[in-house]
C-alpha cells in the first residue's frame, strides 16, 4: 500500500508542477500582449509628437505645453513597460550574462551563448527578453 501511495504522492506533485507551470506561462503570455500593446501606444504618441513639432515649425507657433503632455504620456508608457519586463524577467527567472548580455536560467553556471562564467546574483535591471543581447560597443559615442 505504501508504493501506491508513493506513487500518488509523486503524481500530485507531478500534476502540481505542471499547473504551475501552465499559469506561469499564461501569465507570461498576458504580459507579452501588454507589452505589445504598450509598444503601439508609444509609437503611436511619438509619431503625434512629431506631427505636432512639425506643425509647429512650419506655422512658427510656439506650444510646449502640448509637447510636455506628450513627452509625459511617452515617459509614462516606458515606465509601465519596464514594469512589465521586470515581471517577465520574474517569472522566467531570467539573469543576464555579465560577458555577452544574453538570457540564461538563474541556476545556469555558464552562460548557454558565450560560455562566460555566470555572476550568482539575478539581472536587477529590466530584460527585455524577445530583444537580442546588445553587443559590446568599440567605440563610445557620445549624445549630442
Amino acid at each position: 500500500m505504501d508504493t501506491f501511495d508513493e506513487f500518488l504522492g509523486k503524481a500530485k506533485n507531478l500534476v502540481d508542477l505542471a499547473g504551475k507551470k501552465t499559469g506561469e506561462a499564461v501569465e507570461l503570455a498576458k504580459l507579452k500582449m501588454s507589452r505589445m500593446q504598450l509598444n503601439g501606444e508609444i509609437q503611436k504618441t511619438y509619431e503625434k509628437l512629431g506631427a505636432f513639432v512639425y506643425k509647429f515649425h512650419k506655422s512658427g507657433e510656439d506650444n510646449q505645453e502640448l509637447i510636455d503632455i506628450c513627452v509625459g504620456e511617452i515617459d509614462s508608457l516606458l515606465v509601465q513597460l519596464d514594469a512589465i519586463a521586470s515581471k517577465i524577467n520574474e517569472i522566467r527567472s531570467s539573469v543576464k550574462c555579465p560577458q555577452c548580455g544574453a538570457l540564461n536560467d538563474e541556476e545556469s553556471i555558464y552562460c548557454a551563448k558565450c560560455g562566460a562564467k555566470m555572476a550568482m546574483e539575478p539581472a536587477t535591471e529590466p530584460i527585455y527578453a524577445d530583444a537580442p543581447a546588445e553587443e559590446p560597443a568599440a567605440e563610445t559615442q557620445t549624445e549630442e
